[in-house]
C-alpha cells in the first residue's frame, strides 16, 4: 500500500520558514552532543581494566588498607608518600610511591620490591622497585635507618645508576622492616649476632631504653619475625645439652603458635637458634653457618657462673688471632695464599686457619688464623707480613669483646 502525500505545493515563504526551523533544531542538537562527556554515554575501557589515577586520588587511600595487608615501611617526605607492604596471602613485598604535591600522581603502583639490605655504609637498609618517571626508567629506593630513626626516598636513573632525587622523611612507621644481618652485626651495641641457613639473629642493647632486645630475620621471605622484642639472658648454665652456654630468649610466637626464640653461643664459636613451644616442644633448631662472622660482646652479668670456671672448650674463639686489616680483595688473596700446600708455616697445630672477616668494637678485620698458642699466632703474623699484608697480632679476650 502506498502512502498518499499531499499533492499541493508549499508557498515560497512556507518553505523558507521550514528551512530556518530545521537549521535551528540541528544546531541545538549539535551543541547538546558536544557538552556531554563521552564517559557519560559509554563505559571507559580504562575503568574496566584498572584504576585510572588522577589528581583526585586520595593519599589516605594509599596509606590505608592495613587491615588486609602487612605494612613493612611507611613514611612521608615533603613531596612523596611511600609504602612498602606485603599483600594479603602473599610473602613478597611491593611498593607504592605517591607524589603528594601538585600535580599529584601515583608514580609506582604495587610493584615488586626487593630487599637489598645495606647498599652503602651509611646505616640505611633499602627496598628497591623498578618503575618509570617522566618517560625514564628508574629505580625507586625506600630506605630506613633503625639507629637514627630516619627514612629516605631515592630515585635512581636505571641507565647509569645516578641518583636524580633524594628526600628524607618524617612520620615513619617500620613495623616489619628487616634487619640486615651483616650490617646489624657491625653495630657497637650488638651483644650476639650470627646467621643460620634460614635466619639472621641479633641480640642487642637498645640505646633508647638500655634494654636487651632481639631481632630474628627470616631470609627466604625477608620478614623480621621477632622485631625488637625484649630479650632475657638465661644465666643458670644448666640447660640440658647447653651447659655453660650463653643463651638469650625472646619473641612470642612461631608460625602462629605461642613459642620463644632462643639464641645460644659457647666459647668454642658454636651458635644455634632454637624455637621452643610453651609445652617445651622443640619447634626449630638451626646451627650457625660459618659463612657470616659471629659477633659476641657478652656483658659479664649475662654469663652463667660456670662460664668462668675453665670448663668451656676453646676453639674458633681462641685468644690469639693473626689479624689483617684489609678489604675483600685482601681476603681473597689471603685465602688463595694459605690454601697452597707449602704456604702456611709448619707446626700450626693449635691454630684454626679459616680466613674470614670478623667484627669487633674497634672495627672489622680479616681473621687469617686463630690460635691457642701465642708463638704460633706470631709465626703466622710474621709470614703474612713477609707477603706484604698489614698483619697484626690480636689478643681476643672473649669475656670483654
Amino acid at each position: 500500500m502506498k502512502l498518499a502525500w499531499p499533492s499541493h505545493r508549499l508557498h515560497r515563504w512556507s518553505r523558507r520558514l521550514i528551512s530556518l526551523v530545521s537549521f535551528a533544531l540541528a544546531a541545538c542538537f549539535l551543541a547538546i552532543s558536544l557538552a556531554v562527556p563521552v564517559g557519560a554515554v559509554s563505559p571507559s575501557s580504562s575503568t574496566e581494566t584498572g584504576t585510572v589515577w588522577t589528581s583526585s586520588f586520595s593519599e589516605d587511600a594509599l596509606l590505608a588498607q592495613a587491615n588486609v595487608q602487612r605494612d613493612v615501611l611507611v613514611f612521608t617526605t615533603p613531596t612523596y608518600a611511600v609504602r612498602v607492604f606485603i599483600p594479603a596471602n602473599q610473602t613478597a613485598a611491593r611498593m607504592n610511591v605517591f607524589r603528594r604535591t601538585s600535580p599529584t600522581e601515583l608514580e609506582l603502583n604495587a610493584q615488586p620490591a626487593t630487599f637489598l639490605g645495606a647498599v652503602s655504609s651509611d646505616g640505611f637498609l633499602t627496598f628497591e622497585s623498578l618503575g618509570s618517571r617522566y618517560g625514564r626508567n628508574v629505580r625507586f629506593r625506600a630506605s630506613h635507618n633503625r639507629g637514627t630513626r630516619q627514612a629516605r626516598l631515592e630515585i635512581v636513573d636505571a641507565s647509569n645508576s645516578q641518583i636524580i632525587f633524594t628526600e628524607f622523611a618524617g612520620g615513619i612507621d617500620a613495623p616489619q622492616m628487616p634487619e640486615a644481618p651483616v650490617t646489624g652485626a657491625l653495630e657497637r651495641n650488638t651483644l650476639l649476632g650470627f646467621e643460620t641457613q634460614n635466619y639472621a639473629v641479633r641480640v642487642f642493647r637498645d640505646p633508647a631504653d638500655n634494654l636487651r632486645k632481639m631481632n630474628v630475620y627470616f631470609k627466604p621471605t625477608a620478614t623480621t619475625v621477632v622485631n625488637g622484642q625484649v630479650a632475657t639472658a638465661e644465666t643458670s648454665g644448666t640447660i640440658p645439652g647447653y651447659e655453660c652456654w650463653i643463651s638469650y630468649f625472646g619473641g612470642t610466637q612461631f608460625n602462629g603458635t605461642a613459642a620463644r626464640y632462643h639464641a645460644r653461643v659457647n666459647a668454642g664459636g658454636r651458635a644455634v637458634l632454637e624455637v621452643i613451644g610453651t609445652n617445651g616442644s622443640l619447634l626449630l633448631s638451626e646451627p650457625r653457618t660459618n659463612t657470616v662472622p659471629l659477633t659476641v660482646n657478652i656483658p659479664t652479668e649475662d654469663r652463667p657462673s660456670c662460664f668462668e670456671g675453665g670448663g668451656v672448650s676453646s676453639g674458633s674463639l681462641a685468644p690469639w688471632v693473626a689479624g689483617v686489616f684489609g678489604d675483600q680483595r685482601d681476603l681473597d688473596s689471603i685465602r688463595e695464599l694459605l690454601n697452597r700446600d707449602t704456604a702456611t708455616p709448619r707446626r700450626l697445630d693449635t691454630c684454626t686457619v679459616s680466613p674470614q672477616f670478623e667484627n669487633a668494637r674497634q672495627g672489622q678485620f680479616i681473621n687469617a688464623a686463630q690460635c691457642t698458642d701465642r708463638g704460633q699466632a706470631e709465626a703466622m703474623v710474621s709470614y703474612l707480613r713477609s707477603q706484604r699484608f698489614n698483619a697484626r697480632l690480636i689478643y681476643r679476650n672473649f669475656m670483654y669483646r
